[in-house]
């Protein structure tokens, strides 16, 4: 049996040390997901990841997974050691901004552009300009899960083959994630609340995300609006100063029982939008084509998304979403337009789910086994 070796900085949770359970970012999922791939395909995947703790050696859903200490700041050195222990053909699926040396014959992934941030230096955005010429020189194909990055590799490297980069955007199950489908009244059928609209923010809690910005949306909504209710589903990294500030935050909110966080498992993130009324992307920095935004447009949920990355591949302002630039007022005041114009809320549910109909993951399978299967015919 042909192995499939995934090198990865985060699968099962390394940064709470829990090695029984998946973290819950869209990497990992699209990791979980590209394992299934190949197994479909009759391959074995295994994964290798850093490890914030101690090494280790498990199993998640029939997929060996093999964690490896590493010190801060020596991330390329760290992907080098996870290469010279992995077998078959290597996937590097995140940190390729990092000058790593690649092992002949491999695949990487470019998740997203995660250096778009006006704060980071320019020296840092050479550095990472060097690092991905070295990518696209040393690896066989890079798939790209949006078009930003396609345009910049474009820009700043030099390569010959035209095929060098492959756009492979992010997909969404739609046969799960569906819109809630009305009874014989014509109305929706919704899960059974008490409360009035909900807005959801299904994202993980870090800064690059949006955190802070929809904190500080959120205290003027919850403030206008009082049936209002803001649902934060993502993960929390406990014991850094984002987890931090955002509990202080919480705990002293004078509207905090109308503020929900919560932290989904991958196989019931669906309940969360079930109970929405309104899905917000608020992200600052570092945004493919966000998994969370094509899992919301696919439930039928209007959708209010930021002009960063790979967003703009997926939302057209106004056609079948709201897309504003990444900032608190622009975030609440689309909120607020979509809280008020119930028409519109639906015109963009609608045209948001038909959008997502066109990232399907079975069209997303198909191209993924293909680039294996043509890049192991080369093996």
């Amino acid at each position: 049996m042909r192995t499939v070796s995934i090198l990865t900085h985060s699968y099962v949770d390394g940064y709470n040390r829990k090695f029984n359970r998946l973290f819950g970012g869209g990497l990992e999922r699209y990791i979980r997901e590209l394992c299934s791939v190949i197994r479909a395909a009759g391959w074995k995947p295994v994964v290798h990841q850093l490890s914030y703790f101690e090494s280790f050696r498990t199993e998640y859903e029939g997929t060996e997974v093999i964690g490896y200490t590493y010190e801060l700041g020596q991330t390329a050195s760290a992907f080098e050691a996870m290469a010279e222990q992995a077998e078959g053909l290597l996937v590097y699926a995140s940190c390729l901004w990092h000058p790593i040396r690649y092992r002949p014959g491999s695949i990487g992934i470019c998740h997203g552009i995660n250096w778009d941030h006006g704060s980071i230096a320019s020296g840092t955005k050479d550095g990472v300009a060097a690092a991905f010429r070295n990518a696209l020189r040393s690896l066989d194909r890079v798939v790209s899960v949006d078009s930003h990055f396609q345009t910049y590799a474009r820009s700043v490297c030099e390569f010959d083959d035209a095929d060098r980069i492959v756009l492979i955007p992010n997909s969404v199950d739609t046969k799960h994630f569906t819109p809630l489908t009305p009874d014989s009244g014509g109305s929706l059928v919704r899960p059974a609340r008490r409360r009035g609209l909900r807005v959801l923010i299904p994202r993980r809690l870090s800064y690059e995300r949006g955190v802070i910005t929809m904190m500080l949306a959120a205290d003027e909504l919850l403030a206008e609006h009082g049936g209002l209710v803001v649902e934060f589903a993502g993960e929390l990294v406990e014991g850094t100063s984002i987890a931090d500030a955002f509990r202080l935050w919480h705990d002293c909110h004078p509207d905090r029982n109308r503020i929900e966080q919560r932290a989904y498992a991958m196989d019931e993130v669906q309940q969360a939008y079930a109970r929405a009324d309104i899905a917000v992307i608020p992200t600052v920095f570092s945004e493919g084509t966000s998994l969370a935004c094509l899992e919301a447009m696919s439930s039928g949920l209007p959708v209010v998304a930021t002009n960063v990355g790979g967003l703009n591949d997926l939302v057209i302002d106004r056609l079948n979403g709201l897309l504003v630039p990444p900032n608190s007022a622009a975030i609440a005041g689309a909120i607020r337009e979509l809280i008020l114009d119930k028409p519109l809320r639906r015109k963009l549910g609608k045209l948001g789910r038909e959008t997502a109909l066109s990232f399907d993951i079975s069209r997303w399978r198909a191209r993924w086994t293909a680039v294996l299967e043509a890049q192991l015919g080369v093996r």
